[in-house]
């Protein structure tokens, strides 16, 4: 048994993901996809990925019936604003894109996108023989053929015919697979936009049904083989949901429409051999009211395509065209009741980096309608789903549609070619948990050794103990994470102390490494869970654990956090910080300036610090707080005679930009390191997450399994877990240092600039040290790792990141 979390969580293949979703998708997918996902014939084959050339496509449908006419307006047409009248958009509100069009004002992005040459507005869009009821123009939308289908859909006939390495093609973000994504072979399955997967709940009654499943698969039943490949298979089913949980369930933009983008995107990422994902948007059958109304439908849709864009992995740009459809636009006249009913002809959209960008096809007349006063559609859907197929999908647009078509030819490179200015717009979509700092004067909210937090005893092996803040160190309703100094005491055993969001599952993470003998302080920062708790679970012995409040995060604070790079503040084995070289003694605090100092502005509401204690000649303590207050009883540090301890340390500045330091026995020398200030106003806002495990060189997670020796290490950030590719400056990772070959300290930096004076862990050689860093990141949105004597494994779990 090792003393830290082992990294259990796996690389996203077909097989993990196929397994985390199969049981709770049944209602939504064809049996033979799901059937031989739960009964175990998924080839470890199937886990390639698609190729660099392979065209990625996202099909968005609007329900009901979206107004092109609205969208994609004609705002130089007289005609529209004498049929619309009070349904129209008015010309000043209009985001011009062209000589003729424009964009509602309620999708900017779209707009953007149009102006960047990464959309092709395809106008009057249509059938031959139009039909004005929902469910028969839909569904002959989704079916996509001249011909008899045999109830498949255009994407679905599609997918089938892309061999035995394709049986996860499509993923459909929703409750079930639509019809366009259903084939002979059925490729299709189902993905709610929360990323929940049956089997990852936490509730004591979902455990006890998970824990009587897992019961059936303990042995052989005597009821047959299927019962037991089905039990078997419903066991391996509900551990992988745990394993993959993090990975589909992180934090979203606000709003339903964003999420089902977001996770469309994070499943393209994660490269496990999907071509097609669909996303679906209700809500545009507007017969009444429709100004108000469809501006928060387009609102949704411009929202979605941010949050899809923000999200998507910048080196699949090239390979992903989105590709906006609805079963049938609106009247060109407005109705008596403030809206406008079903129309015959629409303006679809189609875009991405190799999108040639304007306009195609015929806009209809709005002058020579049909004898229902709609419009005559000029273009077949057809021939656009045709031309997608040819253009990106790899070709057989003709056998897909089921006859000849039109090629509309919209696309300037295949996938993966590279296009001249081809530059796609990002606006970074904060989460809704996106927050500022709130600092206080440390708080003791834990005290198992004598019941502070409701617990009097010390937790055994494999026991979870529950620490909820309602009231807590005056922790609001309105927190979403908090950040507190836990320290484990006389632990009997070593053993690792995981923290994460109570209610979710546990992570496959360590915050906490106890050592029998030892005081062991570490700071967390923990997204709390849905009543405001956070778990605790030790691993093995038992132990007593303290925690003390330091803050909290809330999305009401303006106190942003600005990342810096490392710098020491303190050192009083030379005097920085303090003027004169001199350890400090018993009983004594000394003041330190922070602000201005270390690249912290002048006016800073609290400081990130790494404190670290060297050469203490007594078992003591070090408090941590702000200049010119009373001292709490609170700990930032613990250690015995000879060590050289570290720990991060989050410090509201106090009078004349101070932090004050006490040391309570013998005498130490402390270091202190600015990596970080809370300043109000300023961009950065931390978005706090479940664990996830990003590095472990141990066993290859993240970076060669190997130990990190003299040259150090480059760690991909950006992109990689829960964390964003775009607009992330800053990552919060709880690092640990494995049994290195000699005495050593451990810098963490952005990659790219030049190693700092500076350092976050210090191990001796055999030891397990954790530590939370705060790191900025460098270019490519990395962080390089460097230590100072022999080899050493490490291990990093990401807790959060701030982004602006």
């Amino acid at each position: 048994m090792t003393p830290f979390a082992p990294s259990t969580f796996p690389a996203m293949s077909r097989r993990s993901f196929l397994q985390a979703i199969a049981i709770g998708a049944l209602a939504g997918s064809s049996f033979e996809t799901v059937g031989r996902a739960v009964f175990g014939d998924v080839p470890d084959a199937w886990a390639s990925p698609a190729a660099p050339t392979d065209g990625l496509l996202v099909v968005v449908t609007l329900f009901g019936g979206n107004d092109g006419l609205n969208t994609f307006v004609p705002r130089t047409d007289p005609a529209y604003y004498g049929l619309r009248g009070a349904v129209s958009i008015a010309p000043d509100a209009v985001l011009a894109v062209d000589e003729q069009h424009g964009i509602h004002p309620s999708a900017p992005y779209l707009a953007d996108l149009y102006r960047a040459g990464l959309v092709a507005a395809v106008q009057g869009v249509g059938f031959p023989v139009p039909d004005l009821s929902h469910f028969a123009t839909m569904a002959a939308c989704m079916k996509g053929s001249f011909g008899d289908a045999g109830g498949t859909g255009w994407l679905g006939r599609w997918a089938d015919g892309l061999g035995a390495g394709a049986d996860l093609a499509a993923v459909s973000i929703s409750g079930s697979v639509p019809l366009h994504l259903l084939g002979r072979l059925g490729r299709a399955v189902a993905v709610p936009e929360t990323g929940s997967v049956y089997g990852a709940e936490q509730r004591p009654a979902d455990l006890r049904l998970y824990d009587g499943l897992r019961a059936m698969a303990a042995a052989p039943s005597g009821r047959g083989a299927w019962h037991d490949t089905l039990a078997a298979t419903m066991r391996r089913q509900l551990d992988t949901a745990v394993l993959v949980a993090p990975s589909l369930a992180m934090p979203s933009p606000t709003g339903i429409a964003a999420q089902r983008f977001a996770m469309a995107a994070r499943l393209l990422n994660a490269d496990i051999g999907l071509r097609t994902v669909d996303v679906s948007l209700d809500g545009f059958d507007h017969h009444e009211h429709q100004l108000a109304a469809h501006a928060l439908r387009l609102a949704d849709l411009d929202a979605g395509l941010q949050a899809f864009f923000a999200t998507l992995d910048p080196r699949l740009a090239g390979r992903v065209t989105v590709l906006v459809v609805s079963e049938f636009g609106r009247a060109p006249a407005s109705n008596a009741s403030g809206g406008t009913d079903h129309g015959t002809a629409n303006t679809l959209f189609v875009i991405g980096a190799n999108v040639a960008g304007g306009t195609y096809g015929t806009a209809p007349s709005l002058t020579r309608l049909d004898a229902n006063h709609r419009q005559v559609a000029e273009v077949d859907l057809r021939s656009l789903y045709g031309s997608v197929v040819d253009g990106w999908l790899g070709g057989g647009g003709s056998d897909i549609v089921g006859g000849p078509f039109e090629d509309l030819r919209l696309f300037r490179a295949g996938p993966g070619a590279a296009v001249s200015g081809a530059q796609i717009p990002i606006r970074v979509v904060l989460p809704s948990i996106a927050s500022g700092y709130v600092p206080v004067q440390p708080v003791r909210v834990l005290d198992t050794r004598e019941g502070t937090g409701g617990r009097s005893a010390p937790l055994g092996p494999g026991e979870t103990w529950t620490l909820a803040f309602g009231g807590a160190a005056d922790v609001p309703a309105g927190a979403v994470a908090v950040a507190m100094n836990v320290t484990s005491v006389d632990a009997t055993a070593r053993s690792f102390v995981t923290a994460w969001p109570a209610g979710a599952p546990r992570p496959s993470t360590a915050n906490l490494n106890p050592t029998p003998g030892l005081a062991v302080p570490n700071l967390v920062v923990c997204r709390l869970g849905d009543r405001g708790d956070v778990s605790l679970y030790n691993h093995a012995g038992s132990v007593d654990l303290v925690a003390d409040v330091v803050g909290w995060f809330s999305p009401a604070s303006t106190l942003g956090i600005v990342a810096l790079t490392p710098a020491r503040v303190l050192d009083t084995r030379d005097g920085t910080g303090v003027g004169a070289p001199a350890p400090v003694g018993p009983g004594e605090s000394i003041r330190v300036p922070v602000a201005g100092r270390g690249g912290a502005p002048e006016r800073c509401s609290a400081v990130v610090v790494n404190v670290t204690v060297t050469e203490p000649t007594e078992p003591s303590f070090i408090t941590t707080w702000p200049a010119g207050r009373p001292r709490p009883l609170a700990a930032s540090l613990n250690m015995v005679p000879g060590q050289t301890v570290p720990n991060l340390v989050i410090a509201e500045v106090g009078t004349d930009g101070a932090i004050s330091l006490y040391n309570h026995a013998g005498s130490t020398h402390l270091v202190a390191d600015v990596l970080g200030a809370v300043v109000d106003g300023a961009p950065g806002r931390f978005v706090a997450v479940t664990p996830v495990r990003l590095l472990d060189t141990r066993d290859g997670t993240g970076a060669p399994a190997a130990a990190v020796g003299a040259a150090g290490l480059r760690v991909q950030i950006a992109g990689r877990g829960p964390v964003p590719w775009h607009g992330v400056t800053a990552v919060v990772l709880n690092m640990t240092a494995v049994a290195p070959t000699a005495d050593t300290f451990v810098t963490v930096h952005p990659a790219g600039e030049p190693i700092p004076w500076a350092a976050n862990l210090n191990v001796r050689a055999g030891e397990v040290v954790p530590n939370m860093v705060l790191a900025r990141l460098g270019v490519d949105g990395a962080i390089d790792v460097h230590h100072h004597a022999g080899e050493v494994h490490l291990v990093a779990d990401v807790m959060g990141y701030v982004i602006g």
